[in-house]
């Protein structure tokens, strides 16, 4: 794995992990494969599953360069969310057994959720859980939490994003059904109705400042109030780094690498 993910517990704040890069190439390698389109083949490989890789044609190439490369002129918001977003898709399967994700972002700046993943029962006929992501890359985690984490979450509570919501569960359940013919969709669906069910999954990029538990801790104060009832409801997660936009201009240098040599297998 090219993340090593330790627990970490506030209490009946919130629960989570602290990721850490493990295999900076391995990373890049799988981010690579994703920005082709191939999440299918890096989830196979984190579940433990060993084949050969599609081929790398160009034009795909020239799209994934093109994905991870920041126009002249323009910041690196758009293209360092999604390569977060990515990594956050990655760690989802790190850390839960028995869950289907949705299948990560295909373009930049996407105005749906970040992420979504289902928890079954151990038959895979019954939701359990509906966990939703908020990843964000950002140098302000507590502002950026505060003015747009915690309005997001609000909002879900409230149920104003329930047929956006619905709309995605229905599409991964329909997914799995052909896996598990038991699996009841409408009767999965409307238990995502019950808010015990929707859990919340808040990923952020960190610095020195909030690299102590107790500094962690106070990034997320307000979090059981946004989303109320068992702080299993409640998971937060944190990556450090000291310049997060350096590292990702050099991940990404890093990763345009990787697509390039298989391209060149072509």
């Amino acid at each position: 794995m090219p993340l090593t993910l330790t627990p970490i517990d506030h209490d009946d704040l919130c629960h989570g992990w602290r990721w850490e890069i493990a295999n900076e190439a391995d990373l890049a390698r799988k981010v690579a494969m994703v920005a082709l389109g191939q999440y299918r083949h890096v989830a196979q490989i984190l579940a433990g599953i060993d084949k050969k890789s599609p081929p790398t044609r160009k034009e795909a190439a020239a799209a994934a360069i093109k994905r991870l490369t920041v126009p002249d002129d323009s910041d690196p918001w758009h293209r360092d969310g999604w390569v977060f977003q990515t990594i956050s898709w990655i760690a989802a399967h790190r850390t839960e057994k028995g869950v289907v994700a949705r299948a990560p972002h295909a373009i930049e700046a996407h105005k749906g959720f970040d992420g979504i993943q289902l928890r079954l029962d151990k038959k895979g006929h019954l939701v359990t859980a509906i966990v939703i992501f908020e990843d964000k890359a950002t140098d302000s985690p507590r502002k950026t939490i505060r003015a747009d984490v915690w309005d997001g979450i609000r909002s879900l509570e409230k149920g104003e994003r329930m047929p956006e919501l619905i709309h995605d569960a229905t599409t991964i359940l329909e997914a799995q059904q052909s896996v598990f013919p038991g699996l009841d969709i409408d009767q999965a669906i409307e238990k995502i109705l019950w808010e015990e069910v929707r859990h919340y999954r808040v990923s952020i990029t960190t610095s020195d400042t909030h690299i102590k538990d107790a500094a962690r801790k106070k990034l997320f104060k307000g979090f059981d109030t946004v989303a109320p009832g068992k702080a299993s409801r409640r998971r937060a997660d944190t990556m450090h780094f000291d310049d997060l936009r350096t590292w990702m201009d050099d991940f990404c240098v890093a990763t345009i690498a990787q697509i390039k040599a298989w391209r060149d297998d072509v």
